[in-house]
C-alpha cells in the first residue's frame, strides 16, 4: 500500500478497506509497542503535523509504567510522532483498523534524541555496505483453564502435530503480514510446547525491525481473538525452554555478498572475521541491548542451546555468533552471522543498530576475532576457555549494564544522552527485580533462618 506514495492516496485506498482508524505506533526504550489511535478523516492531517507525545514517553516511562526519578525528561517537554506511510498496513484482526510506525521529533524538526529509529537511518547512511537483517522471533500460545495458564497444544520439536494445531493461526498470521509486505520464510513448531517459531524474509535493518514490530503485534491481536494468550517473554517458566530472537546479518556490495570467501575453509571473507571480531569486542555491552530484560538471562545459560559464551563458531549453536550451513550450491550468496544472544524485548532499532555499528569498527579496525569454536565450550574448563579467548559472557542484566557504563563506543554512535537515559532505565528495572522478595525466598528462607 505504500507504493500509493502520498498520504491523500493511502487514506483513499484505506477507506476502500473499510479502515476508520489509523494507530500511530511507536516502540519505547523497555521496548512497549504504544501509541495513539486517529480516525482515517484526520489521519492525513497527522502526517502533515504529527501528534503530540510527553518526552517522557521515550525513555522514562517504564514497563511497569512507572517514571524513571532519575531521568531528565519530566512532565515539561513534548514532541510531535509523524507517522512513516511507507509502513502502512491493515490490522485484519482488529475490523476497521489500520497501523503505522511512527518517528519522534522536537520542534525545530529535528529528530528526538532517545527515539532510535530515526538515528538507525543516519548510521546506515554512512556504511558503504549494503545490510541485510532477517529476525526469528520465538513465542508461545497459551490459553487460560480455570484461571490456569496452559500451553496451547503439547507437540514435540518439529513435530507435525505442532504445524495441525496451529495451521489456523499461521493462515491468519501470514494474511495480516502481507497486508503490510512482510514475508514469511519459514514457520516451525519450536522445542517448547506451545512454543512456535516464525522466520521473517531478510530486509534491510529498519524495514526488518518494522517487521518485527507487526509481527509482535499481529501475533499477539491474532492470538486474543483466538482466545489465546501469545507471550515472546524470553523465559516464561523453568520448566518451559526460553524463547529466543535469532537476528540473521549480512552485508552486500553491488549484489556480491561481502561476507564470501572461495578460498577461506569456512568461506568467509576477511570483512566477514572482522566483523565477527568487532561483536565479540562490544559483547558484554551489546547484551544490555540484545538481552535488555531481568527475564532475559534465564534463558542465557550453558547447553540451553541460546549461547553463554563470548564465542562464534560454524553451525555452533552454544556460540553467541553462529554461521549457519549455507545450501548446496549457494554459498556464495547464503554465507551470513546468526547473532544468537539476542530475544524479543529488544528495542530493534537500538539492538540491531549497535550490532553493525560493532561489526563495522571491526571492519575498520580490521579486529581478528578468536579462533572458531567447533564444539560446546561449556564442555571445556575455565582454562582451556581461556587459553582460546573464550569466556562466560555477562549473567545478569545489572552486569551488562555496567560494561555499556564502560564502554564509551556506543555513546559515539548513540550520544550521550540515549545511553544514559537507557542505563537509567534498566537500572530502574534491575533493581525494581532486585528488591522484590519472591515466593521461593519466603518459601526456602522464611522458616530456615
Amino acid at each position: 500500500m505504500s507504493d500509493l506514495k502520498t498520504p491523500k492516496k493511502i487514506v483513499e485506498e484505506l477507506r476502500r478497506r473499510g479502515v476508520k482508524y489509523v494507530r500511530t505506533l511507536y516502540v519505547d526504550l523497555d521496548s512497549v509497542i504504544r501509541g495513539r489511535v486517529s480516525p482515517i478523516d484526520v489521519f492525513e492531517e497527522d502526517v502533515e503535523h504529527g501528534l503530540t507525545l510527553a518526552e517522557v514517553m521515550q525513555s522514562a516511562f517504564t514497563l511497569t509504567d512507572v517514571l524513571v526519578p532519575t531521568s531528565i525528561y519530566d512532565p515539561v517537554g513534548e514532541v510531535r510522532l509523524i507517522p512513516d506511510i511507507n509502513t502502512i498496513g491493515i490490522a485484519t484482526w482488529a475490523p476497521g483498523h489500520a497501523m503505522v510506525i511512527g518517528e519522534q521529533y522536537k520542534a525545530d524538526g529535528t529528530p528526538f534524541e532517545v527515539d532510535p529509529r530515526p538515528k538507525l537511518r543516519s548510521i546506515l547512511n554512512k556504511v558503504k555496505y549494503q545490510i541485510f537483517v532477517g529476525y526469528e522471533p520465538e513465542f508461545y500460545l497459551f490459553k487460560r483453564i480455570d484461571g490456569k495458564l496452559e500451553t496451547f497444544d503439547r507437540h514435540l520439536c518439529f513435530a507435525t502435530t505442532g504445524m495441525n494445531a496451529f495451521s489456523e493461526f499461521l493462515s491468519k498470521l501470514q494474511e495480516a503480514l502481507r497486508t503490510m509486505n512482510i514475508e514469511i520464510a519459514h514457520y516451525y513448531p519450536e522445542y517448547g510446547p506451545g512454543q512456535h517459531e516464525i522466520s521473517l524474509k531478510p530486509y534491510d535493518p529498519v524495514k526488518a525491525s518494522d517487521a518485527l514490530i507487526m509481527t509482535r503485534e499481529a501475533v499477539r491481536g491474532i492470538a486474543q481473538n483466538m482466545g489465546l494468550i501469545a507471550s515472546f517473554m524470553p523465559k516464561p517458566s523453568e520448566t518451559l525452554p526460553g524463547s529466543g530472537l535469532h537476528i540473521h546479518v549480512s552485508l552486500w556490495r553491488d549484489d556480491t555478498n561481502i561476507f564470501y570467501s572461495d578460498t577461506d575453509k569456512y568461506h568467509l571473507s576477511d570483512e566477514a572475521y572482522w566483523f565477527i571480531g568487532g561483536i565479540l569486542k562490544h559483547i558484554d555491552a551489546l547484551l544490555a541491548f540484545t538481552a535488555p530484560t531481568v527475564n532475559s538471562y534465564k534463558r542465557l545459560l550453558p547447553r540451553r542451546w541460546a549461547s553463554a559464551y563470548a564465542c562464534w563458531g560454524p553451525e555452533n549453536r552454544e556460540a553467541a555468533i553462529r554461521i549457519p550451513l549455507p545450501p548446496k550450491g549457494r554459498k556464495s550468496e547464503a554465507i551470513h552471522l546468526e547473532i544468537k544472544f539476542a530475544d524479543n524485548t529488544i528495542q530493534p532499532y537500538l539492538a540491531i543498530g549497535s550490532i553493525i555499528a560493532a561489526g563495522i569498527k571491526g571492519i575498520e579496525q580490521k579486529i581478528e576475532p578468536t579462533e572458531p569454536c567447533l564444539v560446546d565450550p561449556a564442555m571445556l574448563s575455565d582454562e582451556e576457555r581461556e587459553k582460546r579467548g573464550w569466556y562466560r559472557y555477562p549473567e545478569n542484566l545489572l552486569d551488562a549494564l555496567r560494561a555499556l557504563q564502560r564502554d564509551t563506543f556506543f555513546k559515539e554512535v548513540w550520544g550521550d544522552i540515549l545511553i544514559e537515559e537507557y542505563i537509567k532505565l534498566k537500572v530502574h528495572q534491575w533493581y525494581s527485580y532486585h528488591n522484590h522478595v519472591s515466593d521461593w525466598e519466603r518459601e526456602k528462607l522464611l522458616e530456615v533462618f
